[in-house]
């Protein structure tokens, strides 16, 4: 499965706000320093979000962008749809049959797969997963 850089930037992006989930607003420039995303791209992935209810946005010298909702509700899959659209299935061959189409069908279903895993994944798991591989050094003997 392809993921766009626009789908790959704004998870980034959400991850970003859901890692600080409940500590007020960031700025857009220190979540584009620290995830490697372009500012001005950013704040055009920032804004679909935002319309979409993921993202809220304060203006103004203490505002910035937060995670809208609880990280455990929202899916990589909820993410994916907003930036890239829903239809994100294969489509027939032109002149196959769409009844008998067996490779039609087997991109149809490892779609639905697809699917199916990233939204089980929640920014909640992402951020787990992220502080459960931090290592801290021993340096005991």
């Amino acid at each position: 499965m392809r993921v766009s850089s626009r789908a790959d930037y704004g998870v980034r992006a959400l991850f970003d706000l859901a890692e600080r989930h409940g500590q007020g607003p960031t700025q857009s420039r220190d979540i584009a320093a620290r995830q490697g995303i372009p500012e001005a791209y950013l704040h055009q992935l920032l804004g679909a979000l935002n319309r979409a209810g993921f993202v809220r946005s304060t203006r103004g010298p203490l505002g910035g962008h937060e995670i809208a909702r609880d990280p455990a509700e929202i899916t990589v899959l909820d993410i994916l749809h907003v930036l890239d659209g829903p239809d994100r299935r294969a489509h027939p061959h032109p002149g196959s049959r769409l009844d008998g189409d067996v490779i039609h069908q087997t991109w149809h279903e490892l779609q639905e797969r697809s699917e199916a895993f990233l939204a089980s994944i929640s920014f909640r798991l992402l951020v787990d997963r992220a502080h459960a591989e931090v290592v801290t050094a021993d340096y005991s003997i």
